[in-house]
């Protein structure tokens, strides 16, 4: 890698407004400090604003028409990799897009590498499609052990990659205040689980719990408005709706716990970012145990019911200011591992 390479990427949207893909506007900045150009093919929105000058974006998907969008990212790629050299190109959560490249990429004798961490599509069509681009893919990069769906010796788990600088905030002392749910509003969230768990804990006395994040498809529209209608009556259950990514830690600052209540196959880059701002993480899934010091695994992690999590909020209380601080510290210290700053040294040694 040096500063005359050039890299091209593909990914689903460049929106640093998205509570979800908002990363990925740190993720180009990152690669840009190491490359000379950086061109991003995107399906969606196109934010340039925040991007630093050496990185391109073509939006393919304009006015909303499949049969325009898949013109336009063949014409555009066909463009891209016909007069610049790449080291390679990187794929950013998107099979689609990486199936439909790989005719091209072929044809340029271009290397890809696909970044991939979900538990995973649930209907027929989509699965096939991941699996056809994980077959194409030169190399597969993914967060955790279980966080790629499909069998592959061209997988690599290499962690996250989070802003640490930005979320880190050194904590001297605890104080049990408010929780939250950062989050994708999305049935597989398990979100009602976990909001029924706080309501049914000691905590709801007197703490609120926020729940931050929106929907993205029509089911989950449709889920949110169930969530909001039942808990409408609820004074310490808030639901923020979607943040830019950027500003997510100005909503954290009276936040002392998290939820996630999600599967194996999820690694949600929230409880890591959130565990780095000296929040108390509560977990189901077993990838985020490294994160926590071996002898609080059996505080903060449940078996998904709301029951279960209503126990482990209500006895968490129990620890010491020493001990919330063990918690923290060791979290913090471990997940320097998965920061933004190490991502290229990480993806160029799966290279």
């Amino acid at each position: 890698m040096s500063k005359n390479e050039k890299i091209l990427v593909l990914n689903i949207a460049t929106d640093s407004k998205d509570t979800s893909l908002g990363f990925a506007i740190s993720w180009l900045n990152e690669f840009s400090k190491s490359y000379l150009e950086v061109d991003v093919i995107t399906l969606n929105k196109g934010d340039t604003s925040p991007l630093n000058e050496n990185i391109n974006i073509y939006e393919i998907n304009k006015n909303k028409s499949r049969l325009f969008a898949v013109s336009n990212f063949y014409k555009t790629i066909n463009l891209l990799t016909k007069k610049n050299n790449y080291e390679y190109c990187f794929s950013h959560m998107s099979a689609i897009m990486m199936l439909a490249s790989y005719p091209v990429l072929l044809m340029r004798k271009l290397k890809s590498i696909f970044w991939y961490t979900h538990a995973g599509p649930k209907n027929l069509f989509n699965k096939l499609i991941l699996l056809k681009a994980s077959l194409l893919a030169s190399k597969i990069i993914t967060a955790s052990e279980n966080s790629f769906p499909l069998k592959s010796k061209k997988v690599t788990p290499i962690g996250h990659a989070i802003d640490y600088k930005t979320f880190y905030k050194k904590i001297d002392s605890f104080s049990k205040k408010d929780f939250a749910i950062v989050s994708r509003i999305s049935k597989s969230k398990n979100i009602e689980e976990s909001i029924e768990g706080f309501l049914n804990s000691s905590a709801s006395e007197s703490g609120s719990i926020l729940i931050i994040g929106g929907p993205l498809t029509n089911e989950d529209e449709d889920y949110y408005e169930y969530l909001l209608n039942i808990y409408k009556e609820h004074k310490n259950v808030s639901f923020i709706g979607p943040v830019p990514h950027s500003e997510l830690v100005n909503y954290l600052k009276n936040v002392s716990f998290h939820i996630n209540n999600t599967d194996k196959g999820f690694y949600d880059k929230s409880v890591l970012e959130t565990s780095v701002n000296g929040i108390i993480n509560f977990y189901k899934n077993i990838d985020y145990d490294k994160n926590i010091p071996s002898k609080y695994q059996e505080n903060l992690k449940f078996d998904g019911s709301p029951s279960d999590l209503s126990n482990k909020i209500s006895s968490i209380f129990s620890l010491d200011q020493n001990e919330f601080l063990e918690i923290i510290e060791y979290s913090q210290e471990e997940i320097k591992n998965e920061s933004l700053d190490t991502l290229l040294k990480r993806i160029t040694r799966v290279i």
